[in-house]
């Protein structure tokens, strides 16, 4: 594929279930050896699909929720809460220096961030970061649990398969924009629909190895392979409707694939015919030939134990339109 990759793709606790749960469906019972190895297959499959221009945005979207749901637990660890704060993307970290500037002084009274109104991005973020190192731990928890986020949104729960859903959850709104709730800005410009059959295509074959049987045809999730594919097109979050967006790519590749065994005609070679010296092949479809004695042309050929010459239906005329050598 061409464009950059989505690197080091790893399948959380969750993840791996819903992988079990696929497997289940189809009947199937892995050794742990074995699902480890096709787990490793997906994350391979995922890896190779072509990551959005704007994978910036994601990474920073992606790593303030990290620092935001941290901020939220019950006892956050000051530490932990710090070395985030300095990984974060350089987006992740000017987005919230600029609500630093107008936040800290609404928060604590008389406090700021030490910024005037010509400092640059990054004058904004070394100011902050020098804020956040100084200030006490009450008032840094209170900070970051307000500057990560913007609001918050209740998401309806993830497609479990077989018309079931996750419990739902809450969102917060980061960068203006939401999980789970679909892009307004930041789609990445989702990669094009070729794109999307081959990660289908690449399942399929992970799937195939594992298993050892070929998926079962479909586009809902209500087959092992089908709910396979609806789960990374919902961890991959490649639209406002994964499961509308899983649905068309696997209905295309299907189509595809039953494009494909259309065209490839097996060639059945005559019994007798074909290893006689007066017939030669003369059609680039390989099911027309033509005898040189009897100067016809025909497709199929005569069986065993008949003598030569036309009989029936055992010279039928070639197709349309193909004109045989001339003698």
């Amino acid at each position: 594929m061409n464009g950059p990759m989505a690197p080091g793709y790893r399948l959380g606790e969750e993840e791996r279930a819903r992988v079990r749960d696929c497997l289940a469906k189809a009947g199937v019972s892995l050794p742990a050896r074995d699902f480890y190895l096709f787990v490793l297959d997906i994350e391979a499959s995922i890896g190779h699909f072509p990551a959005a221009p704007e994978r910036s945005f994601r990474e920073a979207h992606e790593a303030l929720r990290t620092l935001w749901q941290c901020s939220r637990e019950h006892s956050p660890l000051v530490d932990k809460l710090l070395a985030l704060l300095r990984a974060l993307p350089k987006e992740a970290i000017e987005a919230m220096s600029r609500r630093a500037r107008r936040v800290i002084p609404a928060l604590f009274p008389g406090e700021t961030i030490e910024d005037t109104v010509f400092d640059p991005p990054e004058r904004l973020a070394a100011g902050f970061l020098n804020w956040t190192a100084t200030s006490e731990e009450k008032k840094l928890v209170t900070a970051l649990r307000v500057l990560t986020s913007d609001g918050g949104r209740i998401i309806i729960g993830r497609s479990r398969g077989s018309g079931k859903r996750s419990r739902p959850r809450l969102e917060p709104t980061i960068l203006g924009e939401v999980r789970g709730a679909g892009t307004s800005h930041h789609r990445g410009g989702p990669p094009a629909e070729p794109a999307r059959r081959k990660l289908v295509m690449h399942l399929a074959l992970d799937w195939c190895r594992a298993t050892g049987e070929a998926p079962r045809p479909g586009r809902s999730d209500g087959s092992g392979f089908g709910d396979l594919v609806h789960c990374v097109f919902q961890w991959l979050d490649l639209s406002e409707d994964p499961t509308e967006a899983a649905g068309y790519a696997l209905r295309r590749y299907w189509g595809s694939v039953e494009e494909k065994k259309t065209r490839a005609r097996p060639f059945v070679a005559p019994p007798v015919c074909a290893d006689c010296r007066w017939v030669q092949r003369f059609d680039a479809s390989r099911d027309g030939f033509h005898c040189r004695r009897l100067d016809r042309a025909f497709t199929t050929a005569r069986e065993n134990g008949q003598n030569c010459g036309p009989k029936g239906a055992l010279f039928e005329p070639p197709a349309s339109g193909i004109t045989p050598p001339k003698i």
